[in-house]
C-alpha cells in the first residue's frame, strides 16, 4: 500500500460524527462520515504483487481500520466499515442493522474472536491465510492491466515472432476454428443445403425460360427473373411455414434429427428466410411489372406465338394491361403484395407493439394461401405451389384448429401469488402428456375471459413424473397483468378450497424447447435469469428421478431483487434434500448488489455472509434459513465455467451442456466464456444454447 502518514495517523478522539441516518448503526458514531469514508478509500487503493507486499497491505488496512491505534479492530470499528461497505455495494438498502451486527458477528466469529468482541491483529491476517482467494482485494489491477496490454501487443509484432512463436498462433487459429465449427456446424450445413437448393431451383427454371424463345421474343429477360423467383419462392415459402410448426418440430426433437438439424435455432432461421422471401418476392413483382408492360406494347405475332388463341382477341395498350390484372394471378399477386406490405412493415417494431406484429403477421398465412391459388390460371406453365405447400399449411393448422376446441380446456388444480407479480397455475394433466411431455418443454395458454385471441408460451415448471402441469409467469405485459389480477382476484386466503368461479384456462402443447436437450450431456448447465428460470425448474425436478447419463448438474439463478428467491425456496430446498447424489450444485446471485472483489469492504462483508450462512444455514441477504446461499454481484462466468470444466474433467469428461433462458447480453457473456473454455481446453468443449420462443 502506498505509505502517506496523514492517511495511517490515528483517527481523532472523541469527534462526534454527522447526523447518524436511519441505515447506520448508533455505534458507528463515534467515526465521523468523512473520515470513515477516507480510511475506506485508503484501502480500496490497496497494491501488492507479492507475498511481502500481501503481508503489508494487510498490515496497512488493520491500521486504517483500528480507528483508535487500540492494536485490536473493536466492534464499533469493524461494524463501522462493514456499513461502509455496504453502502458501497448498494445494500444499505437492503440490510438493516440487525442484519449488519449478524454480518459482524459472524467475521469475528470466523476470525476466533468468539466472546471477545473485537479481531487481533493475527487474527486478522489468519483470515486471508486461510482463505487466500480474498487476497485479489489487494492486488494491482491497474500494473497486471499494463502487463496484459504490452502482451497483447507485442504478441501481433511479427517482426518479433520465431517459427516457435509463429506456430503457436497457427494452432490457435486452428483450436479456435474447430471450437466454434463444433457450435455451429449443424447451422452452417444447413445454411448451405439452403442456399444450394436456391440456387439449383433458380438457375433450372431460369435456364428453361433463357432458352425458350417465344417467352423472351415477347417478355425479354425479365421473364427469366420473374419464373426463377417464382421458383425459390416456393421452396422459400415451405421453409418459413415448417419452421413454425412446432409439434411437428417438436416431434422430430426426440429423434436422431436433433442431432443433425440446429432445431434451437428455428426461430432466428425463420426470420432469415423471411428476408430473403420479401427480397425474392419484390423481384418477382418488379419483373413481371416489366413483363407486363413488354406484353402490352408486343407484336400480336409474338403474343400469339406463346399463348395462341387463349387470350381471346386483340386488345388495346390499356386493354392488355387491365386483362392482365384482371385474371387469377393479376388479382392474388395485388393482394400478395398489400398482404406484406402490412405484415412486414410491423415486424420492424416486433418487440415494441407485439399484438399488432402477432395480428399482423397472420396476413402472411393468407399470403400463402393465395400463393396457392396465384398459378391457378396456367398462363404459362402448370401450377405447382399448392404441391409445396400443403403438406406444412395442414402440419400448422391442424393444432391450430385442435386448441381452438374443447380439447384443449384443462380444470384449474391451484393457484397461487407469489412475491413479485408471479403467478402459480396448476392445471390438470391431460393423459396424452405422459406420453409427450419432456423436462424443459413448454405450453401455449390461453384465457377466453381476458382475450379470445391472445395466446402466450410459458415454460413448463412441472416434471414430466408430476401427476399436474404447472406454469409460473410473470406480470411484465397487458396480458400477464391481466391474467395476475383475474387469477388473484379468484383466491380466498391463497387455499384451493376458496378459490371459486374458476377461468377456462386453455392450452396448446407440450411444445419442445432448447432445455430438453439436457439429457445429451453428462454434465449440464443451467443459468435462469429472473423469470426465466422456469425451464430449468423442470429441468431439476426431472433429473432427481430420472439422471439418465447426466453425472453433473451446475445450476445459476440470477435475480435483480431478493424477493423474487421466494418463488422457489421451498422447491429448492425440496430439491437440495432429494440430491442424495450430490448431483446438483446450485448457486444463486443478486446481481443489482454491486461486488467489487478489489473492496476489501465488500470482499470482508461477503466473507462474513458466507462465513453466518455455513455456520447457522441462515442467509443474510434473505433473512431466513435456506441451504443455498445467495452471492452478490454479478457472476464471472469465465471463473464459473472454468470451475465447471475442472469438475468435469476430474471425472473424466470432456463434453458439458450448456443451457440458457435470459436476455442477450447475459447470453453474449456465457456463451464467451464458454467458448474461450473450449479453445484453451481442446478436446474439452461446451455447447451452449439459448432459450427462445
Amino acid at each position: 500500500m502506498t505509505e502517506s502518514n496523514d492517511l495511517l495517523a490515528p483517527l481523532p478522539q472523541g469527534e462526534e460524527s454527522e447526523t447518524i441516518t436511519d441505515n447506520k448503526p448508533p455505534s458507528q458514531s463515534k467515526i465521523p462520515d468523512a473520515l470513515l469514508e477516507k480510511a475506506y478509500s485508503i484501502v480500496r487503493s490497496s497494491n501488492a504483487t507479492t507475498s511481502d507486499g500481501y503481508e503489508d497491505a494487510i498490515n496497512a488496512a488493520f491500521q486504517v481500520m483500528d480507528a483508535d491505534k487500540s492494536g485490536k479492530l473493536e466492534r464499533s470499528e469493524i461494524q463501522a466499515f462493514i456499513q461502509t461497505a455496504a453502502t458501497h455495494a448498494k445494500l444499505n438498502v437492503q440490510l438493516g442493522e440487525s442484519v449488519i451486527e449478524a454480518a459482524v458477528d459472524a467475521l469475528i466469529h470466523d476470525a476466533g474472536g468468539g466472546e471477545d468482541d473485537f479481531i487481533t491483529k493475527e487474527q486478522f491476517y489468519e483470515i486471508f491465510e486461510r482463505h487466500p482467494d480474498m487476497l485479489i482485494a489487494f492486488e494491482d489491477t491497474s500494473a497486471s492491466l499494463r502487463r496484459r496490454e504490452l502482451a497483447a501487443s507485442s504478441r501481433f509484432n511479427h517482426e518479433d515472432f520465431d517459427e516457435e512463436e509463429l506456430k503457436e498462433n497457427e494452432q490457435l487459429w486452428a483450436t479456435s476454428f474447430i471450437a466454434i465449427w463444433k457450435n455451429k456446424w449443424a447451422s452452417v450445413l444447413w445454411i448451405g443445403i439452403y442456399i444450394t437448393c436456391n440456387v439449383v431451383l433458380f438457375a433450372f427454371k431460369a435456364h428453361a425460360y433463357y432458352h425458350n424463345e417465344e417467352a423472351t421474343n415477347l417478355f425479354g429477360q425479365c421473364i427469366v427473373v420473374a419464373r426463377g423467383c417464382a421458383e425459390t419462392l416456393n421452396l422459400n415459402a415451405m421453409l418459413i411455414l415448417l419452421l413454425m410448426c412446432k409439434h411437428f418440430l417438436t416431434l422430430l426433437r426426440k429423434t436422431p434429427v436433433r442431432f443433425a438439424f440446429p432445431f434451437d435455432t428455428t426461430h432466428e432461421l425463420h426470420i432469415g428466410i423471411g428476408i430473403v422471401f420479401a427480397l425474392l418476392a419484390v423481384s418477382h413483382t418488379c419483373a413481371h411489372i416489366c413483363d407486363i408492360y413488354r406484353f402490352a406494347h408486343a407484336d400480336e405475332d409474338d403474343i400469339t406465338a406463346l399463348f395462341g388463341d387463349r387470350l381471346g382477341p386483340p386488345k388495346s395498350v390499356g386493354g392488355r394491361w387491365a386483362y392482365f390484372l384482371s385474371t387469377r394471378a393479376g388479382i392474388t399477386g395485388v393482394l400478395m403484395v398489400l398482404c406484406m406490405i402490412v405484415a412486414y412493415s410491423f415486424a420492424f417494431n416486433r418487440r415494441k407493439h407485439f399484438n399488432r406484429f402477432w395480428y399482423s403477421h397472420h396476413l402472411l398465412l393468407a399470403m400463402l394461401i393465395l400463393m396457392c391459388i396465384h398459378g391457378t390460371g396456367q398462363l404459362l406453365e402448370p401450377f405447382e405451389t399448392v404441391y409445396w405447400l400443403i403438406g406444412p399449411l395442414a402440419l400448422y393448422f391442424i393444432p391450430r384448429f385442435w386448441r381452438e376446441s374443447p380439447l384443449s380446456k384443462l380444470e384449474v388444480k391451484n393457484i397461487d401469488i407469489k412475491a413479485g407479480g408471479v403467478v402459480q397455475l396448476r392445471l390438470q394433466k391431460p393423459k396424452y402428456y405422459d406420453c409427450m411431455v419432456s423436462a424443459g418443454m413448454y405450453g401455449v395458454i390461453n384465457i377466453p375471459e381476458i382475450s379470445r385471441l391472445q395466446w402466450h408460451p410459458f415454460t413448463l415448471t412441472s416434471s414430466p413424473s408430476d401427476d399436474y402441469i404447472e406454469f409460473h409467469f410473470r406480470k411484465v405485459g397487458g396480458w400477464t397483468q391481466a391474467a395476475h389480477d383475474l387469477l388473484e382476484s379468484k383466491i380466498d386466503d391463497k387455499e384451493i378450497s376458496g378459490i371459486k368461479d374458476l377461468p377456462i384456462v386453455k392450452v396448446e402443447g407440450p411444445i419442445g424447447a432448447s432445455s430438453q436437450g439436457f439429457s445429451d450431456y453428462p454434465v449440464v448447465v443451467l443459468v435462469g435469469a429472473g423469470i426465466g428460470v422456469t425451464p430449468m425448474i423442470s429441468v431439476l425436478n426431472d433429473l432427481l428421478h430420472n439422471p439418465g447419463k447426466v453425472k453433473r448438474c451446475f445450476f445459476y439463478w440470477t435475480v435483480r431483487d431478493r424477493d423474487s428467491f421466494q418463488w422457489f425456496t421451498e422447491l429448492m430446498d425440496r430439491i437440495f434434500e432429494a440430491d442424495k447424489k450430490n448431483l446438483l450444485q446450485i448457486r444463486h446471485f443478486l446481481t443489482s448488489v454491486k461486488y467489487d472483489d478489489r473492496d476489501l469492504g465488500a470482499v470482508l462483508l461477503h466473507h462474513a455472509i458466507r462465513a453466518h450462512h455455513k455456520r447457522t444455514e441462515v442467509d443474510l441477504l434473505l433473512g431466513q434459513q435456506i441451504h443455498h446461499q445467495v452471492e452478490c454481484g454479478r457472476p464471472d462466468w469465465t471463473e464459473e465455467l472454468d470451475s465447471v470444466r475442472e469438475e468435469a474433467e476430474s471425472i473424466g469428461e470432456y463434453m458439458v451442456g450448456i443451457f440458457l433462458c435470459g436476455p442477450n447480453a447475459m447470453a453474449k457473456s456465457v456463451y464467451d466464456a464458454s467458448l474461450g473454455i473450449s479453445k484453451k481446453h481442446s478436446p474439452f468443449h461446451m455447447y451452449f444454447t439459448k432459450e427462445t420462443f
